[in-house]
C-alpha cells in the first residue's frame, strides 16, 4: 500500500510541476508572440512586460506594452500601455482572422511629437502605407503570417495624450487626459470578416486619440487647429490604405469635428488621394474654422 501512496503521490508532483512549466511557458510565448507581432506589424520595436494567461476561462492580462518611436523623433516611446485585458476563446486562437470578444486598455499615453514639420505618427503612417504585403483572412494563415483580428468592443480608460508641438507660441510640452473611448466591430464591419491588421488597430486607436485630444478643452485653440490637420492626414491615409471598417471609423471622425474642420476632413474621406497629394488645399479653410468651439460627444464608430 506505502508503495501505491508514494506512486500516487509523485505522479501528483509530476502533474502539478508540468502544469506549472506549462503555465509559464505558456505566458513566455504570449508575451514573446504579441511583442514580435507588433514589431513585425509596425516595423516599430514593441516591448510587452508580463503575459498571464487564464487557465480557466479565455481571459489574457498583458502588462507595461511598449511601442518605440520612429526614427527622427527624441521620445523613446510612441505608445505606452500599463495594462491591457483581453476575452477571447482559447479555440479561436488558432483561427484566421482571430475573434476577439473584448478589449479593455488601461492607461495608455500617446505622444504626438512634432519634428522637421511632421508629427511622429505620421511617419508611421507613410511607412505603413509603403507596405504592400498581401492582406490575410482567408482562414489558411501560415505560421510567421501576420495575425488578423476582429473585435468585438474596444474600451479605453484612463488615457493621456502628451503634445510636443515644436514650434514658437506654444509651449513645449501639453499634457492631456482623455475621457473613455468605446470603439466596436473593429475589422467586421459592412460584411468585410477578414479582420484588421495589428498596425490597423493600433492606428485606429492612435487616429481616434489623437482626435480626442483636438477636441480637449484642455488645449488653446492653436494647438487644437495642429491637431485637426494631423487627425485630417491620419484619416486620408486609413481610407486609402486600410480596410473597409477601419475607413469607415475613419470617416465616423469627421463628422465629430466641428463646422469646416468636420467638412474638409469628410472631403478628404471622398477623395484620400487628393487629399494626400494636396492636405493644405483639401483642408478648405481649416484655419478659419479652427477657432469653433470643438465638440464634445464621444468618437464611435
Amino acid at each position: 500500500m506505502k508503495i501505491v501512496k508514494w506512486i500516487v503521490l509523485i505522479l501528483v508532483l509530476i502533474i502539478v510541476i508540468g502544469g506549472v512549466v506549462l503555465y509559464l511557458n505558456l505566458n513566455r510565448i504570449v508575451r514573446t508572440t504579441v511583442a514580435s507581432q507588433t514589431t513585425q506589424s509596425l516595423n516599430l520595436q514593441t516591448l510587452v512586460g508580463g503575459a498571464n494567461v487564464s487557465l480557466v476561462g479565455g481571459d489574457l492580462t498583458l502588462s507595461n506594452m511598449e511601442i518605440a518611436s520612429p526614427k527622427g523623433f527624441s521620445a523613446p516611446q510612441l505608445f505606452t500601455l500599463s495594462g491591457i485585458d483581453v476575452a477571447v476563446k482559447y479555440s479561436q486562437l488558432r483561427s484566421d482572422p482571430i475573434r476577439i470578444q473584448s478589449i479593455n486598455i488601461q492607461n495608455p499615453k500617446l505622444v504626438l511629437e512634432q519634428s522637421g514639420g511632421k508629427f511622429n505618427v505620421q511617419a508611421v503612417m507613410d511607412q505603413l502605407s509603403q507596405d504592400k504585403s498581401a492582406p490575410s483572412g482567408d482562414g489558411k494563415r501560415q505560421e510567421g503570417q501576420p495575425l488578423r483580428l476582429i473585435i468585438d468592443q474596444l474600451k479605453v480608460s484612463g488615457a493621456t495624450v502628451t503634445v510636443r508641438p515644436g514650434i514658437p507660441g506654444l509651449k513645449d510640452q501639453y499634457d492631456l487626459t482623455l475621457p473613455p473611448i468605446t470603439l466596436a466591430n473593429i475589422g467586421s464591419g459592412d460584411g468585410n470578416q477578414n479582420g484588421a491588421a495589428i498596425k490597423e488597430v493600433v492606428m485606429l486607436l492612435v487616429t481616434t486619440m489623437t482626435s480626442k485630444a483636438a477636441d480637449s478643452d484642455q488645449a488653446p485653440a492653436q494647438l487644437k487647429e495642429l491637431l485637426n490637420l494631423n487627425v485630417n492626414q491620419l484619416a486620408a491615409k486609413l481610407q486609402e490604405k486600410f480596410n473597409t471598417q477601419i475607413a469607415k471609423v475613419a470617416d465616423d471622425l469627421a463628422k465629430k469635428l466641428p463646422g469646416k474642420l468636420g467638412e474638409a476632413l469628410g472631403g478628404a474621406m471622398k477623395n484620400p488621394e487628393e487629399a494626400l497629394k494636396n492636405p493644405g488645399q483639401a483642408l478648405g479653410g481649416l484655419l478659419q474654422g479652427g477657432n469653433k468651439p470643438p465638440s464634445t460627444q464621444p468618437v464611435k464608430p
